[in-house]
């Protein structure tokens, strides 16, 4: 009996871990304005529009631009999902251009336009590589871009991602955010 209750409480354990994370993210506060919300394998979308900002991210040491974007769903229990999203551009071009952006982060050296998103949600991590070769998830921007603060920005996105076990998954979302007061780095 006595070999038996060290793994009786690790199931036990366990059992209470994984049933106290019921939260499929779909919760909403009903925020139509701004939100980001995606949906992977053609599950319920998972929604977050209870804090959204975005901001033109701008720094002289680079040729890279970025428009960063931060949002917080709550959860079933009300505590807070997050994710931090990105696109980044070549500085030396247009504002945001309506064009196609790649999966990835862009660098000094390759500055090609890119989205890029992770959710950071305690029992539901998203966090893939930036890696587009592996991860073919297009994003288009479908409303003007916001050249001035107060402007909304409205994109979509999909595609595909491998897991850590090689699984490839669908991914689809969208987003409509309104542009915030600029952060400008020397």
């Amino acid at each position: 009996m006595k070999h038996l209750i060290k793994p009786l409480t690790t199931l036990l354990l366990l059992a209470v871990f994984t049933s106290c994370d019921s939260d499929d993210g779909s919760s909403s506060n009903g925020n139509t304005l701004e939100y980001f919300k995606y949906s992977i394998d053609g599950g319920a979308n998972r929604i977050f529009d209870n804090e959204i900002e975005a901001h033109l991210e701008t720094n002289t040491n680079t040729i890279i631009d970025r428009y960063e974007i931060n949002a917080t769903g709550i959860r079933t229990d009300g505590s807070l999902r997050r994710i931090a999203a990105s696109f980044a551009f070549n500085s030396n071009g247009n504002f945001m251009p309506n064009i196609t952006y790649d999966w990835g982060i862009a660098q000094d050296n390759t500055p090609a336009p890119t989205f890029y998103f992770a959710e950071s949600t305690i029992g539901n991590f998203f966090l893939i590589t930036a890696d587009h070769t592996v991860h073919p998830i297009i994003t288009m921007v479908n409303s003007s871009n916001p050249t001035i603060i107060g402007d909304y920005i409205e994109f979509s996105f999909n595609g595909s991602f491998q897991d850590d076990s090689n699984i490839t998954h669908s991914i689809s979302g969208e987003c409509r955010v309104q542009r915030g007061v600029d952060q400008n780095f020397p």
